[in-house]
């Protein structure tokens, strides 16, 4: 079975502020889903993005929007 993650969990794995992780969810920068004022991400969606980007995620929140934004282009 697949291990559903809380923002707050996907913050601590991706070393990034939790107000990012929301940012990054509503713009569906980083794959999850909505369960009514909830989000839960998949794991290994979370860590495909990352592998996938072939990138690090900065410590401050503008900086991870704007490399993760960008770095698909």
């Amino acid at each position: 079975m697949e291990e559903i993650m809380t923002p707050s969990e996907v913050a601590d794995l991706l070393k990034i502020h939790l107000k990012t992780v929301y940012k990054l969810a509503e713009k569906g920068v980083i794959p999850g889903n909505r369960i009514g004022r909830s989000w839960r991400f998949s794991r290994s969606d979370v860590m495909e993005l990352v592998s996938s980007r072939g990138m690090s995620l900065p410590d401050h929140s503008n900086g991870a929007a704007a490399a993760l934004s960008g770095a698909g282009k």
